[in-house]
């Protein structure tokens, strides 16, 4: 049996930060609480947190994936399968190999951006710019993918994606981002990338 304090439900969905807590009581087999401990002690947390985390986890993401048909895939066979499209067409010696790369990000993210609206209103029940950015948040969290969102002067927004999945990913993160302000925003962003990282100015 084990005692959790757990965040308020209907706080912790209204998209804020929970402010209150209630404890509740759970039989649990022993080798769950025990794995669960472990793991508690590995990440130097409390297991009342650690409880928390992978609940929070199932709550905003784990019990959408069956229902929305979406399967985890590795970052290196994502990365494999991206380095080897470009390879395979430069061993085809297609002429403008950057420019091949370029369509291939820009109708990528037109696919995924047009794809996105059904899983984003039926996660977060509504369709605009923060809830989409909210879905994307939570898919790199889960995908193990870092990302920040800062306000600097003003009304700019910086959001930085720090990815490790190479450059072709840079290229459709950026085309991705573009559609996303141009489109549910109505603003240009100003977006820089390197191989690993994607960063996207934007007055909103």
């Amino acid at each position: 049996m084990i005692l959790l304090d757990l965040p308020d439900v209907d706080q912790g969905l209204a998209g804020s930060m929970p402010k209150r807590s209630r404890s509740i009581t759970f039989r649990i087999d022993t080798i769950i609480i025990d794995e669960l401990q472990r793991e508690a002690d590995v990440k130097e947390i409390s297991l009342n947190v650690l409880v928390n985390q992978v609940l929070r986890r199932y709550i905003e993401w784990d019990r959408y994936e069956s229902k929305l048909g979406m399967m985890p895939v590795p970052k290196a066979m994502l990365v494999s399968c991206l380095n080897k499209t470009m390879e395979l067409a430069r061993e085809a010696g297609i002429k403008g190999i950057e420019s091949y790369r370029d369509q291939i990000a820009r109708e990528s993210a037109e696919i995924a951006f047009k794809l996105m609206k059904d899983s984003v209103l039926f996660m977060k029940k509504k369709y605009d710019l923060w809830s989409v950015l909210a879905v994307l948040q939570d898919y790199m969290k889960i995908s193990g993918i870092t990302s920040d969102h800062m306000i600097e002067t003003g009304r700019t927004h910086v959001f930085v994606i720090q990815h490790e999945l190479g450059e072709n990913w840079s290229s459709f993160a950026k085309e991705l981002l573009n559609l996303i302000f141009a489109n549910l925003a109505e603003v240009k962003a100003n977006i820089s990338t390197t191989p690993n990282v994607v960063k996207a100015e934007v007055i909103l």
